[in-house]
């Protein structure tokens, strides 16, 4: 970087040099000071870059070494300068040039309007209305006084909710959203709260909030309403207060609220549970490969209603090689309902679990309570086991979707 300062300051030189003693030439040249760079030896010639004045030592160097030396290029800032000297209309050129970049940077060439949903016409009207407002192609940036012209072209285009104008380089661009006169069919005019709860987060998109951090709501209370005040821009003379307008609007949000879940469950203590007697009935068949079953005759039947079934499947075999037939063992184990009273522990265990299901089923969906509780109450039959959640959900519902609340 710095050797590129120094050629560029003191200005540089290209030089080709051809003869038998090139090695004392480039030594005395180093000897004296001046730098060098981007020496090569080129077949029978050395060609490098020097300083400017060094080339002036190389050239009487080279005289008594009876070296041909010449100069192929040169540049810097030095050179640019004589080469204006010699030229004065380059120099009033280049005035000229500096003159029109900075009056062009620095006036407005282009005024581009980017509103989102605006009709080619609407965008003509706002693009005129902002040159007559002084947002013209040709006025200098500076000149130009953005709050003052927005509020010029809102006193004119009342219909409009906001305009935003911010400068690109030497294009101008305008920004605008127009009031709603109705909510979109895919927006409700108002949001409820679909369950009772504590509010904890109030994010409003468009509309007016109607509760705050902290509120208690209740089911069905409005949160959002698709309904905002403004202040008119067309304000009378001898108004003492400012004057507001109701401006219809959608209502889009979300409200975070701490809701409260809890499932009460009681369990009994007697507990009918299914006991394996040890009685067994076998069914036997052959299965032959292709799907024919044969039952096996002389076993007797199931002669008892209650059972579970296990299944036995063995390939038949004959001299070690497996033969297309399967040999099918159905076992019948008999069972009977047995009541049973719990312990303490084991009763609990399962009143705990019974309970936790119902929850989940009351709950959101993959919902993880921030606070939670707990209550075991014995009586003489069984036990109440009482589960409390409370978990942060968004609560905001359009009035159609709010069917149920718990």
């Amino acid at each position: 970087m710095s050797g590129l300062l120094v050629r560029l300051l003191v200005g540089w030189r290209l030089f080709r040099a051809q003869g038998e003693r090139l090695e004392e030439l480039l030594t005395e040249g180093t000897r004296h000071g001046y730098r060098l760079w981007r020496v090569e030896r080129r077949g029978t010639a050395i060609w490098g870059f020097c300083t400017e004045d060094g080339f002036d030592v190389l050239l009487l160097v080279a005289q008594g070494l009876d070296i041909e030396i010449v100069s192929v290029r040169q540049g810097g800032l030095p050179f640019r300068w004589k080469q204006i000297k010699l030229r004065p209309f380059l120099l009033a050129g280049l005035a000229t040039a500096l003159m029109l970049v900075f009056y062009a940077t620095t006036h407005i060439w282009a005024v581009q309007v980017v509103a989102a949903g605006l009709t080619p016409k609407a965008s003509t009207q706002l693009a005129q209305v902002a040159k007559e407002s002084g947002l013209a192609i040709g006025a200098g940036r500076n000149a130009i006084r953005i709050p003052e012209v927005r509020r010029k072209i809102l006193a004119q285009l009342p219909e409009y909710a906001w305009i935003g104008i911010h400068m690109r380089g030497m294009v101008a661009v305008i920004d605008g959203v127009r009031f709603a006169k109705r909510p979109p069919n895919h927006l409700p005019p108002k949001l409820i709260a679909a369950k009772a709860g504590k509010v904890t987060a109030l994010y409003v998109f468009m509309g007016d909030a109607q509760v705050a951090v902290g509120n208690e709501v209740h089911p069905g209370q409005v949160l959002i309403a698709g309904e905002v005040s403004d202040v008119s821009v067309n304000q009378p003379q001898d108004a003492k207060i400012p004057q507001e307008r109701r401006v219809v609007t959608p209502a889009e949000g979300e409200v975070q609220a701490d809701v409260t879940y809890q499932v009460k469950f009681f369990q009994p203590s007697s507990v009918e549970r299914e006991v394996l007697t040890g009685r067994q009935s076998i069914q036997r068949f052959l299965r032959i490969e292709g799907g024919a079953v044969f039952k096996i005759p002389a076993w007797p039947q199931v002669s008892f209603s209650h059972y579970h079934v296990k299944k036995l499947v063995n390939a038949l075999h004959f001299a070690g090689v497996a033969l297309p037939v399967q040999r099918v063992e159905l076992v019948y184990n008999e069972i009977v309902a047995r009541k049973e009273r719990l312990g303490r522990r084991p009763l609990v265990s399962l009143a705990r679990e019974e309970a936790l299901k119902r929850m989940r089923k009351i709950a959101p969906k993959n919902s993880k309570p921030v606070r939670n509780g707990e209550q075991i109450a014995f009586s003489k039959t069984g036990v109440w086991v009482t589960l409390t959640w409370v978990v942060n959900e968004n609560i905001a519902v359009s009035p159609e979707s709010n069917t149920h609340s718990p």
